[in-house]
C-alpha cells in the first residue's frame, strides 16, 4: 500500500495552463515541492510530493485549475474524507475553499477517483460551506460506489452533488473549460 500511494500523482495534464504555485490567489503560492524527498503523507504513509497538504492528516488536495473570471475551480484529492476524527471538510473548506470564494469562485469540481474511503459525521459544516457559495455549487466526479453511498446515507449529497451522468465525463481528454461546460450540462440533465 505504502509503494502504490507514492506512485499516485496529481493530474498534471493542464500544468501549461494552471499553476497554483504561481496563482497569488492561490492557498497554495509558492509551495515548494520537491521530487525527491517525500514530505507530504496519508494518515503517516508517505504520498507522491507534488500534492498539497491543507492541515488533514488523511487527505491530500491539488488545485488543477482556477478559472477566476469564469468563477470555479478543479481540484482533486486524494486519501480518506474523514469528517469523524479530522473534520477534513471544515480543513478543506477553512485552508483552501474559502480562499477561492474570497476571489470570486463559487463552482468547484472535485475529482475523487483517489479518495479510497469516506467518513462522515453531520452535514453542518457542509450547509454552512454551501451558504458561502450563494448560488453556487461543489460537485464531485468518480466517486468510488461505496463512497458514493457514504455520501447519500449521511445526507451530504445535497451539498456535494455527485451523479453517475458525471462519472461519464472524461475528465483528462478535456480542457478545463470543457470539462466545466460538460459538468453543467450533465448536472443539468441530471436534476430534470
Amino acid at each position: 500500500m505504502q509503494s502504490e500511494l507514492r506512485d499516485i500523482e496529481p493530474f498534471y495534464g493542464w500544468l501549461e495552463l494552471y499553476s497554483h504555485e504561481t496563482d497569488e490567489l492561490s492557498p497554495f503560492h509558492e509551495v515548494q515541492h520537491n521530487l525527491f524527498y517525500y514530505d507530504r503523507s496519508m494518515n503517516h504513509i508517505p504520498a507522491h510530493p507534488l500534492w498539497d497538504d491543507f492541515g488533514s492528516e488523511s487527505l491530500l488536495v491539488k488545485i488543477l485549475f482556477a478559472d477566476y473570471d469564469a468563477g470555479y475551480a478543479i481540484i482533486e484529492l486524494m486519501g480518506e474524507w474523514n469528517d469523524l476524527f479530522e473534520n477534513d471538510y471544515k480543513l478543506l473548506a477553512e485552508n483552501c475553499l474559502t480562499y477561492l470564494i474570497d476571489n470570486g469562485i463559487n463552482r468547484f469540481i472535485l475529482i475523487c477517483e483517489n479518495v479510497f474511503h469516506i467518513y462522515l459525521q453531520s452535514d453542518d459544516y457542509y450547509e454552512a460551506v454551501q451558504d458561502e457559495l450563494g448560488d453556487g455549487w461543489i460537485c464531485a466526479l468518480r466517486l468510488r460506489p461505496h463512497v458514493a453511498e457514504e455520501m447519500v446515507s449521511y445526507g451530504i449529497a445535497s451539498y456535494v452533488y455527485w451523479s453517475p451522468l458525471l462519472d461519464e465525463i472524461p475528465w483528462r481528454k478535456l480542457r478545463p473549460a470543457q470539462l466545466f461546460e460538460f459538468v453543467v450540462s450533465r448536472m443539468g440533465k441530471a436534476l430534470e
